[in-house]
């Protein structure tokens, strides 16, 4: 009967009927002094005068009486949170839960009461059967819930929710979950030891088969050339796709005319193009002025001071456009088409040899020709009353040539001899005061000895200069007619009056 008491309780709250001899300010003064009737009573006035307007005070003395473990106040207090669905409540229902379902736990026919509270109030289940697990009864909460799972057609429960409900994992659960999987890594561990051993033991027998090792060396021998082969071969085969992408990132031009690449300055070529050039070296374009053999423009890399590259066009521009266009105040310009000719490089002779140079080109073309030319220039200068200087300044060019290259290196060689006035002939020995005088003379520099320090080496694509003196008159001749037609042009806008 008590239990059928506490369910009624539970489920539909205490009706407080309020004698009239007793008023509402007195309930409130009892309710503050700390009577939990009182303030269970004060919160149902509360609640049937306006449960909107009092709904903090209504919560206020609720929860002060559930926190003093008043059942009616719990039960109402439990309600109010489940309509209202205050998910930030969560903590203050479950001291509610604590006093509702306290001894309910504790009851020796827990499956009883479930029936109970099944029947009773099954909107509160959820509820309860979280309160069971956490109480330490999780085995008749996994069976309560399976149950109300089996049961919710027979008994019609609408007031949960199934998807929450289903989702509960209860500890009992929980364990058994640890417990599988404990096994499982113990299962695990004793495979890979058994897997571990069986290596062991595979390993031990092979150490033993020593009489294998010979035909084992040499068939790993075996497997190691042809491994090295197909490595070599696969790096041939990157190389030669790297070298094939770089020809194609130069953007030569003039592959129709020659597909020779010749290596003038570290990874500049022949025959590229004049527009990857100057974008290649953007901000860092030079001109210099020499007349060349054809129609072209002469280039320097400001961080290659002493490198000069000649291209050939197809288009005649002046020096001016030429400016404008390269360095950015022509918007409008447009690179002419053209191609890398020659390059001519400027060495430092007290660094490095004509024969080092003419050594290298040897060595990078061979099959070249050899040649050389020699201009002397010859001058007289009276050192002393007696002794006359002879300088002898050769300017020799030494030249390596084949069908598509050409090479120049220019260079200097001082000769000097000491002559008598009188006879001409050379003086072997000079005495203390002509040798005196002499080197005052080099010190002052009235006499100057030292020949032009310098090589210098121009490497041409004989191919591509051919091809470019080809077309040289017609490509004056298109300019000479476009700077007519301008011409013609301008005096008729001029006349046009």
């Amino acid at each position: 009967m008590a239990m059928k008491k506490r369910g009624m309780i539970f489920a539909l709250g205490v009706a407080v009927l309020l004698s009239g001899c007793v008023s509402v300010e007195e309930i409130k003064q009892e309710a503050d002094a700390g009577n939990v009737e009182a303030q269970y009573n004060f919160a149902m006035i509360l609640l049937k005068k306006n449960r909107a307007k009092h709904g903090n005070e209504i919560e206020k003395y609720l929860t002060m009486a559930t926190y003093a473990r008043y059942l009616p106040a719990a039960c109402v207090l439990a309600s109010n949170i489940l309509t209202e669905r205050k998910g930030e409540k969560a903590e203050l229902l479950l001291r509610a839960y604590d006093v509702i379902f306290a001894g309910v736990a504790d009851s020796p026919d827990i499956e009883k009461v479930s029936s109970f509270l099944k029947r009773s109030c099954p909107g509160y289940m959820i509820g309860y059967i979280r309160y069971l697990d956490t109480a330490g009864y999780g085995e008749a909460a996994t069976r309560l819930r399976d149950s109300i799972l089996t049961d919710s057609g027979k008994y019609g429960f609408q007031d949960f929710d199934e998807k929450e409900l289903r989702g509960i994992k209860t500890s009992c659960e929980i364990a058994k979950e640890k417990e599988r999987l404990a096994e499982e890594r113990q299962k695990r561990l004793a495979e890979e030891k058994q897997k571990r051993l069986a290596e062991e033991e595979q390993k031990r027998l092979a150490e033993e088969k020593q009489k294998r090792l010979a035909e084992e060396e040499q068939k790993r021998l075996a497997e190691e050339k042809q491994k090295r082969l197909a490595e070599e071969k696969q790096k041939r085969l990157v190389e030669e796709k790297r070298l094939a992408e770089e020809q194609k990132k130069f953007k030569f031009p003039y592959t129709d005319i020659t597909n020779q690449h010749i290596k003038f300055y570290k990874h500049i070529s022949s025959g590229i193009s004049l527009e990857w050039f100057v974008r290649e070296i953007k901000g860092e374009v030079g001109f210099a002025n020499e007349k060349m053999k054809y129609v072209g423009i002469q280039l320097r890399r400001f961080s290659w001071p002493d490198v000069e590259f000649f291209f050939g066009t197809e288009t005649l521009l002046s020096r001016r456009e030429w400016e404008g266009g390269i360095w950015g105040s022509d918007k409008n310009f447009a690179i002419p088409k053209g191609g890398l000719v020659a390059c001519r490089i400027t060495l430092p002779a007290e660094r490095v040899t004509a024969k080092d140079v003419i050594e290298k080109y040897d060595r990078e073309f061979p099959g070249t020709r050899y040649s050389q030319s020699i201009k002397n220039s010859l001058s007289e200068e009276a050192v002393t009353s007696r002794i006359v200087m002879k300088k002898n300044v050769k300017n020799i060019t030494d030249i390596l040539e084949s069908e598509s290259v050409g090479i120049e290196i220019v260079h200097q060689e001082l000769e000097v001899e000491f002559l008598d006035k009188q006879n001409g002939l050379v003086v072997s020995e000079l005495n203390a005061d002509e040798k005196e005088i002499i080197e005052k003379s080099l010190r002052s520099g009235k006499i100057q000895l030292s020949e032009d320090r310098k090589i210098t080496v121009t490497i041409t694509d004989k191919i591509l200069e051919k091809y470019f003196i080809g077309i040289t008159d017609d490509v004056l001749e298109k300019a000479r007619k476009a700077e007519e037609q301008a011409r013609q042009r301008m005096a008729e806008k001029t006349l046009d009056f």
